[in-house]
């Protein structure tokens, strides 16, 4: 009885000495359990390893890898490696060195993507290259659309540090209305992801850039630079830009940080920001609405939601509230088109501002601008005053009075 239990020790002892032997000192059980830890991560529909050499207790050559559809990427995707060189300095992923050579990423709308390095004691030594890349196509950004181009990043430091250098082009980068296009990059930033909350520190400079939102004006972005100190939003904001909106030049300088954002607009002939802003937002000059728009500094929060609207096709909200503005209009036909405003000087009374230019067929075109105001008597009643101003192409045919008019309002729900 006792020979049998030993015997039962010995064989429970002896098999999984025998498994471990198999999997860190023969090329087949190293090549398997390689195989087996990469397929667990990537989820490939198929994987295939041509020839090993080697094992785990010295040293594991793999050559001609491939690993079809693995999940992160895109349905079609391949990644292949010439040469998969790993071994163990100590049984930790410290001890883990690894080396690639010949690394290609097949991408189905995307250039090839080239890479190759090393892993040694935790120090990353990384190199990637792609002459184009859809941007649809890389993880978490199918909201954005666009191309980038002449890609070409470095990856180096501690795993848990590593350092990104590089340049890359913005070919096109197309965000729900928001466009940015002819934009190069240069970068140096390293990522600190040990800590609770990711931090970012370094800089990202662009040399150029035209940038435009839906409906907004386009914007020339000269030499500017984001920098990093650690939480995102409180990176700093050294942006700058020009414009020209109906013939008046508009600098901007977008500078603070994301929490408190400041943005300085000046013009030539000289003009109020606020009225800047607006023409920013909508190409269009404004014209005889001088008045409604003050000469106060832009807030950050107004900055924050005119960067919102800019770029994100946010609604403008805060923007309405700051200049009083109950609402835009906009008018287009075949025969007219047209552009108008409301500004609440006090809680009763509104000055409105709308410019229309219309054009019947043979005809040459007129353009009409109005100016009024609009005091609310109560609730549901309030009575306006509008001037019309008309100015015509010349013809022979006689000039047609302006329409002024005094309008009695009354709104009733039923």
């Amino acid at each position: 009885m006792k020979k049998k239990n030993v015997l039962v020790v010995a064989t429970l002892v002896f098999l999984p000495g025998v498994f471990v032997y198999f999997l860190l000192f023969t090329t087949p059980g190293s090549t398997f359990l390689v195989k087996s830890i990469i397929s667990k991560y990537t989820q490939p529909n198929r994987m295939d390893i041509e020839k090993g050499m080697g094992s785990l207790s010295r040293s594991l050559v793999l050559q001609d890898i491939e690993i079809a559809d693995p999940k992160f990427l895109p349905t079609g995707s391949i990644l292949k490696i010439q040469k998969l060189k790993l071994y163990f300095t100590s049984f930790n992923l410290v001890g883990l060195h690894v080396k690639i050579d010949n690394g290609r990423l097949q991408l189905p709308r995307s250039g090839l993507v080239l890479f190759y390095g090393t892993l040694q004691n935790n120090i990353l030594d990384f190199n990637l290259y792609a002459r184009r890349a859809n941007l649809a196509e890389i993880p978490r950004l199918e909201k954005i659309s666009g191309r980038v181009v002449e890609i070409d990043i470095y990856a180096k430091g501690r795993l848990s540090q590593p350092r990104f250098s590089g340049t890359c082009q913005i070919a096109e980068l197309l965000h729900e209305g928001f466009s940015l296009s002819d934009c190069p990059l240069s970068f140096n930033v390293q990522l600190e992801s040990f800590k609770k909350e990711p931090e970012l520190y370094g800089s990202v400079i662009s040399e150029r850039g035209e940038i435009s939102g839906p409906k907004t004006a386009i914007v020339q972005m000269k030499e500017s630079r984001i920098s990093f100190f650690g939480v995102l939003k409180k990176a700093a904001l050294n942006l700058k830009g020009a414009s020209v909106v109906d013939g008046i030049k508009i600098k901007a300088e977008l500078k603070g940080t994301l929490e408190q954002p400041e943005l300085k607009l000046v013009s030539e002939p000289p003009l109020p920001q606020e009225r800047l802003l607006v023409m920013l937002m909508t190409n269009k000059g404004w014209r005889g609405a001088e008045d409604i728009f003050s000469k106060e500094k832009l807030s950050p929060d107004l900055v924050r939601d005119f960067i919102d609207y800019f770029v994100f096709s946010g609604s403008g909200n805060k923007i309405a509230q700051s200049f009083g503005i109950t609402g835009f209009s906009l008018t287009l036909d075949e025969q007219k088109k047209g552009l108008g405003i409301k500004k609440e000087i006090t809680e009763k009374i509104d000055a409105t501002y709308a410019i229309e230019q219309s054009q019947t067929k043979g005809e040459p075109p007129t353009t009409t601008q109005r100016i009024g105001t609009e005091l609310k008597v109560t609730e549901g009643i309030s009575v306006g005053a509008e001037k019309e101003l008309k100015q015509e192409a010349q013809t022979d045919t006689a000039q047609q009075p302006p329409d002024d008019k005094v309008i009695l309002k009354i709104r009733k729900e039923f």
